[in-house]
């Protein structure tokens, strides 16, 4: 009898069961073929005892077969579905692109974050479709790059989907060279929108407690206002006065007229200044970042404080060094942190009896690309442990403080590529220092 046919459909049999039923389903197919052909095909001699076992082995060899590879497309299979469910979790997407065939692969993540069916075949145009129109350059940049040869690539970029809405993505990714010579660049990119968002909304927060802080201030400095505005004022009756007494006389005198008039210019000028300085204090606006004459800014502040300081009976030694180099910062920004130093100053030392009581503003340059300015008191200071929570969101010293003028300057400062911090002097009081970056 030809039992070929019959063993290879056992063998079939056999590996389907153990396929779609597992090791035991494949084990019990494997005993009922041997028993089978044991009971109804050969007859029991010693040379098909052989035959049966040759039988066994081979079935229990394609039972082994079939559950190690049904086990590990289940492994595979749940490895891709963690993958799948982390992607989605932290919203990063993978891709591939084998550049010199053209050939692009997405994940699940990036076809949702692109916001494509799956059955759309990715491409570069698609891509650049979905750029936004602000960030084409850039992303087309890379590209070139990536086609030129670039090894490694971190930026970020905006999609605008078709609804209206923008995404912003973090693209990391790098060139893979196989040992078969082929090439592609392997990445991930991460939907950060939120993140984004998040920032924009606390940078908004920000600068309107910087604006409230900064109205506050003025509030503070309103005497050193009055008297800055009231100066000049003073002195243009005195001139126009004055120009009228020389052009009433019996013989006009012109010259000593013209004098007058052009002092009362002058001083209209420095009032008008006054103004606009506090007209920018109390505004709302955008930063705007130019190059500035840190001395020039902190003359600006210290006549906004003058009065605050007489009142206070309090000195201010102004020590700039000369020819600094021009810095990069926005001049409103920079005088609200130097007037809020300067006020705290001030403050503390309305206390000291036994001293005089000095307020000492000084600059230099610090290295190459540094310039830093300094703010020192001779006043009652903090406690030595304290110093990090002065710069700490509404930490305060004053019973009627806000706890926000620190943390607010310390931003500032670092929004502009610096740094603030403080320290106790020598004697008495405390300084407070901060570095801005020349413009280059």
């Amino acid at each position: 009898m030809q039992v070929g046919p019959f063993v290879s459909l056992s063998l079939c049999a056999i590996m389907f069961s153990a396929w779609f039923g597992g090791l035991g389903p494949g084990l019990l197919a494997t005993a009922l073929c041997v028993a089978g052909y044991t009971y109804y095909v050969f007859e029991v001699a010693p040379t098909d005892f052989l035959r049966i076992i040759l039988l066994a082995v081979t079935a229990l060899f394609v039972v082994w077969l079939s559950v190690a590879r049904r086990g590990a497309e289940g492994a595979l299979r749940r490895s891709e579905a963690y993958l799948a469910q982390a992607q989605q979790l932290s919203q990063t997407g993978s891709f591939g692109w084998k550049v010199a065939s053209g050939d692009i692969v997405w994940s699940k993540e990036t076809y949702r974050i692109f916001g494509a069916d799956e059955t759309v075949n990715p491409t570069i145009d698609f891509v650049l479709q979905r750029v936004h129109p602000d960030d084409q350059e850039l992303v087309q940049h890379e590209i070139d790059r990536a086609a030129q040869g670039g090894q490694d690539y971190d930026y970020e970029h905006r999609l605008l989907m078709p609804d209206g809405a923008i995404k912003h993505l973090h693209v990391r990714a790098q060139r893979v060279k196989y040992k078969s010579g082929g090439e592609e660049i392997v990445g991930a990119l991460m939907d950060v929108t939120a993140t984004r968002k998040s920032q924009e909304a606390l940078h908004m927060a920000q600068a309107e407690l910087a604006h409230v802080e900064r109205v506050t201030a003025l509030g503070q400095m309103s005497a050193s206002i009055a008297h800055e505005v009231n100066q000049p004022l003073a002195a243009i009756a005195t001139s126009a006065a004055a120009s009228l007494r020389w052009l009433t006389r019996d013989v006009p005198d012109v010259e000593e007229a013209r004098a007058c008039v052009n002092h009362i210019a002058k001083e209209a000028n420095r009032a008008s200044e006054v103004i606009r300085s506090v007209r920018d204090l109390a505004r709302r606006a955008d930063p705007k970042v130019i190059p500035l004459d840190i001395n020039e800014v902190i003359g600006e502040a210290v006549a906004l404080v003058k009065q605050e300081a007489l009142s206070h009976r309090v000195t201010v030694q102004v020590q700039l060094a000369p020819e600094l180099p021009l810095v990069r910062g926005d001049r409103i920004q920079l005088q609200q942190v130097i007037t809020n130093l300067a006020i705290n100053g001030v403050q503390a030392m309305a206390t000291v009896t036994n001293r005089a009581r000095v307020l000492t503003i000084r600059t230099e340059q610090r290295e190459s690309d540094q310039v830093l300015v300094a703010v020192q008191d001779v006043g009652i200071g903090t406690e030595p442990d304290g110093l990090e929570q002065l710069f700490s969101a509404f930490y305060t010293t004053k019973p009627d403080g806000m706890g926000m003028g620190l943390c607010i300057c310390r931003s500032i400062i670092e929004a502009h590529g610096g740094h603030m911090w403080a320290f106790h002097n020598t004697g008495s009081g405390m300084t407070f220092q901060f570095t801005v970056s020349v413009y280059r």
